[in-house]
């Protein structure tokens, strides 16, 4: 764990995460930077991709970077440790590059639709959906081979962090795509035109 300061506007931001994610700090420095000095005080929160970064001032003029804390209640706990947060953005960005699409962004609180047993399953597909109220992802989860059960339940994004942490990579793909998992592989990323754009680009 490593602690990083930069002036911005006059005002020291610290920021703490692994050294490795160094970059998404700088990311994230560089959008403070280009925001309106009355904007930097404390309370002020940004939402970057999957998640919300918020300041908080310690002492005067020093401000800390805070995030929900996804390993417990992310509405309720928050934490000065950003790793978590910074590695979905990185999987996420990773990913979108790995295959050369622009992503569309989720949020760690937006719902996604499941069939009940569905993340027990060795073959499993997800398919995101463009007409949906704010606060759905848009994504389905459901079973490739037929699982005799037509049950459907929500849950948050970040809760996939502790059941199947490898789909939180593929969650900012745009409307309309479907990716299949066996496992915790990756088999196929379908875009818009049923066209598999994933083996492609391994």
């Amino acid at each position: 764990m490593k602690k990083f300061e930069k002036i911005i506007m006059g005002k020291t931001i610290i920021v703490t995460a692994e050294k490795e994610l160094e970059p998404q700090i700088e990311i994230l420095f560089t959008m403070l930077e280009q925001l309106d000095s009355n904007k930097l005080i404390h309370g002020f929160s940004i939402q970057v991709g999957w998640s919300v970064y918020f300041l908080h001032e310690r002492e005067t003029g020093n401000f800390i970077l805070t995030t929900p804390d996804y390993a417990r209640n992310p509405f309720e706990d928050i934490t000065e440790d950003l790793t978590l947060a910074l590695w979905v953005q990185l999987e996420q960005s990773h990913f979108l590059r790995k295959i050369n699409v622009e992503g569309l962004s989720i949020k760690f609180s937006d719902k996604i639709i499941l069939t009940k047993g569905v993340l027990e399953l060795e073959k499993i597909y997800l398919q995101r959906n463009g007409d949906v109220e704010k606060g759905d992802s848009g994504w389905y989860i459901g079973p490739v081979e037929d699982n005799n059960t037509t049950e459907l339940y929500a849950l948050y994004a970040y809760q996939l962090l502790k059941i199947r942490p490898e789909i939180i990579q593929v969650l900012a793909l745009p409307n309309d795509y479907m990716v299949v998992f066996e496992g915790n592989e990756i088999k196929a990323v379908l875009n818009e035109n049923d066209v598999d754009i994933f083996r492609g680009s391994i």
